[in-house]
């Protein structure tokens, strides 16, 4: 019960926004829809990796939080750091977003 309140808090929270703010961003840069999907898939599937974050260190859930809402890092940057098995899928994203925003 209690863990699937945190996927709830961790979906809402951080993943939800994240991938929005991901998808405007790769949209804008005309990404092949193939890399596009790819990233929404890898921060979608990262929810327990991510709850499990959170469950040891939720200052660092905070932390990533403001991040994204205040923009202080791009969503790249917390993508690779909240789902590090991401990273493939985010770089090859990276060079259109390089390139072209």
């Amino acid at each position: 019960m209690l863990e699937t309140i945190i996927q709830l808090l961790v979906r809402s929270i951080l993943l939800d926004p994240l991938q929005a703010e991901i998808s405007d961003r790769l949209t804008k840069a005309r990404v092949p829809p193939a890399i596009l999907s790819q990233v929404k898939d890898c921060v979608s599937s990262s929810v327990p990796v991510v709850v499990g974050r959170v469950q040891r260190d939720p200052q660092w859930a905070i932390g990533v939080a403001l991040d994204i809402w205040l923009k202080r890092r791009s969503p790249e940057q917390v993508a690779d750091d909240a789902a590090p098995a991401c990273r493939p899928a985010v770089d090859a994203a990276r060079s259109y977003l390089n390139d072209r925003v």
